[in-house]
């Protein structure tokens, strides 16, 4: 009887050994998701690249074209409209020109099913706008914890 009490607690032991093992630790959340904007067409009025969400857009600052320091931009609700928190989600991201076809749009830790991408001139024209439903794929981290995904490209046309 000695001996089945011993190796029943050498098995527990060893068993709440493995168990710990097995779980997956989850390191600090914090991640960016990214899709690039491939533009075609008449790009040289393009100033910057503007998105709309769930009906909120945001301003794009001003583009210079001499300097290779990013744009950043961060949509915000509007101060005017108090109604517009309850009625609009609110979504960070920033936008990077990678060259003159290619602006780059980061979300931390979010990933939109859709938005509106929109061309504009440094005057603040409207060139070209599109909608797109973005495709997401895992580029690291797990299913389980979570982690980066980067968005198949979307395509806006810039007319003559």
């Amino acid at each position: 009887m000695g001996r089945i009490r011993v190796f029943g607690l050498a098995a527990v032991l060893l068993l709440s050994l493995a168990v710990p093992g097995c779980a997956e630790a989850c390191p600090a959340i914090g991640w960016i998701n990214a899709v690039n904007i491939e533009l075609d067409g008449h790009v040289d009025d393009v100033a910057a690249v503007e998105l709309c969400f769930d009906g909120v857009c945001s301003e794009a600052a001003p583009f210079v074209r001499l300097t290779d320091v990013p744009l950043h931009v961060a949509t915000a609700l509007p101060e005017d409209d108090p109604t517009a928190a309850s009625t609009a989600e609110s979504l960070l991201f920033s936008t990077e020109r990678i060259n003159e076809r290619t602006w780059r749009i980061t979300f931390p830790t979010q990933a939109p099913d859709s938005l509106t991408v929109r061309a504009v001139s440094a005057a603040g024209e409207v060139l070209a706008e599109g909608d797109a439903t973005l495709e997401w794929q895992r580029v690291g981290g797990s299913e389980r914890c979570g982690g980066p995904l980067e968005g198949a490209p979307i395509g806006l046309d810039i007319p003559s």
